[in-house]
């Protein structure tokens, strides 16, 4: 049997079933769940780790979803490589989710300035022409120092104090600036798209000009629909995949099967 990882402080904070996805990748790479060999089942990790079901699900799909692993009914959970894609894998099903999928990256912050929106930076964000703002762009670095994204954040300028605070962050920059100004955010829209690189941006990720790129623009809302940040971030192909699972309310099944259950 696989040994249980304790608890480190990589794994302080972060979501039950990314600490447990982290150990099964261990033993995936320690060489404890050997290629061809099946993890333990959905119901024997709810023993071993004591978590929740919900929890042991979302451990081995995160796994999945980076190509260690095949999962079959009937048959189980299979190792298919010891290694994982550096594509990065982002699992969302709350916007708790959606914040933390930075826990594993630092900021690296390249530049910054104030400035006033313009029409045409007004229209992309959706705030206000002439609307004093604080833009901060910087890198998400995975561990290794490989480049994620590109991200231009936008700041009202009352909120613009939180740069300094950016460079060498790790983890959500909404959740640090909740701390710093005891703001609150209530509401987050994402627009998805695609694009080619820039050439300036391109040399920023380290990617080739009008390589094909994600680009996620998010805004995030206090209390009110005020504007607490407006983002662009670009993700070269291949860097980065968005998974959002959905579920149906269980009193809509119901009114489509016609019974109660």
């Amino acid at each position: 049997m696989a040994r249980r990882h304790p608890v480190g402080a990589a794994d302080a904070g972060a979501p039950r079933y990314a600490v447990l996805a982290r150990d099964l990748l261990r033993g995936i790479g320690e060489g404890s769940y050997p290629v061809g060999s099946l993890l333990p089942t959905e119901a024997e990790l709810c023993r071993r780790y004591a978590v929740s079901r919900i929890t042991a699900r979302a451990a081995l799909r995160e796994l999945q979803a980076r190509g260690l692993v095949s999962r079959r009914a009937g048959v189980g959970t299979r190792v298919e490589q010891a290694t994982a894609e550096e594509r990065f894998v982002h699992v969302s099903d709350s916007v708790e989710a959606l914040l933390q999928f930075t826990e594993d990256t630092r900021f690296r912050l390249v530049s910054q300035r104030a400035l006033v929106a313009d029409a045409p930076l007004a229209a992309a964000l959706q705030c206000a022409e002439g609307r004093e703002l604080v833009e901060a762009v910087g890198l998400r670095e995975r561990a290794q120092g490989t480049a994620l994204c590109l991200a231009r954040l936008y700041f009202p300028a009352d909120l613009g104090g939180v740069v300094a605070r950016l460079d060498g962050h790790r983890g959500s920059v909404m959740l640090l600036l909740e701390r710093l100004f005891g703001v609150r955010l209530a509401e987050m829209r994402q627009v998805i798209e695609a694009a080619p690189l820039r050439a300036a941006d391109a040399r920023l990720l380290a990617a080739r000009p009008r390589e094909a790129a994600l680009v996620t623009r998010r805004w995030h809302l206090g209390d009110g629909a005020r504007l607490l940040i407006a983002s662009v971030s670009l993700y070269p192909h291949r860097r980065y995949s968005y998974e959002l699972r959905m579920r149906r309310q269980h009193a809509d099944i119901t009114t489509m099967n016609g019974n109660a259950t």
